[in-house]
């Protein structure tokens, strides 16, 4: 297992006893709207916030874009001058 895999399986786990402990129904100010939730949806809400916008900074696709790039692209010896 990768190390990568190991810590998002901690925290995740860490996150499910997180949100498991804080079950209470809370009130929420969003600009004009007063809502009223549980505290697991409050939660699970930001973490998938979170992940999205994580994704979106990561952009992973840009990454392969470029590989795919450098791929097609012949390399051409260099002169020795």
């Amino acid at each position: 297992m990768r190390i990568r895999t190991a810590v998002i399986l901690v925290l995740l786990v860490l996150f499910l006893i997180v949100v498991a402990q804080n079950t209470e129904v809370v009130s929420v100010r969003l600009l004009f709207w007063d809502l009223v939730m549980s505290r697991i949806i409050l939660l699970a809400l930001s973490l998938a916030v979170g992940v999205i916008v994580g994704f979106l900074l990561g952009r992973p696709w840009r990454h392969r874009e470029k590989a795919a790039i450098s791929r097609q692209q012949p390399r051409r010896p260099k002169d020795s001058a």
